[in-house]
């Protein structure tokens, strides 16, 4: 029985050792690195692309405008910003839009409040809508339950 104890001592004792070993080399290889300079930034471009960002909505009265808010409010520079809200809704949500987009309108940015005729092609066809009619480079597609 001794015997029994002193192996599963040692074998214990062996996984500590090897996990402090690991722990060591890990706050060497920190160290090292920390060490180092750190490496400039890149350079930010010269022309700030133009962005366009998408947001197809149906039905979402209870997050739209909060998310019309946290899109408009980016830190983007607004000339270099457009938003288009992809509304196919036929609830509530299409005045709640409206108005959310005619208010950060009068504030300078670049928004438009898209409604198709017919719902063809359901959220890939709000968004094919919307890129033939975007003006930036980029386009960022924000889905209406993810806040940005």
């Amino acid at each position: 029985m001794g015997m029994v104890v002193l192996v599963m001592y040692g074998l214990l004792l062996g996984f500590i050792l090897l996990f402090s070993l690991g722990q060591l080399h890990l706050t060497v290889a920190y160290l090292r690195q920390k060490a180092r300079p750190a490496e400039p930034e890149p350079p930010l471009p010269q022309v700030i692309p133009r962005v366009t960002v998408q947001l197809p909505v149906f039905n979402e009265r209870h997050v739209v405008e909060r998310l019309i808010d946290r899109v408009c409010a980016f830190n983007w520079p607004r000339d270099r910003l457009e938003v288009q809200v992809l509304d196919d809704s036929d609830d509530e949500t299409v005045d709640l839009a409206a108005a959310r987009c005619a208010a950060w309108r009068e504030r300078g940015v670049d928004i438009v409040h898209l409604r198709r005729g017919e719902r063809t092609g359901y959220k890939a066809g709000a968004l094919a809508f919307g890129t033939a009619r975007a003006k930036g480079e980029l386009i960022a597609i924000f889905d209406a339950d993810f806040l940005p």
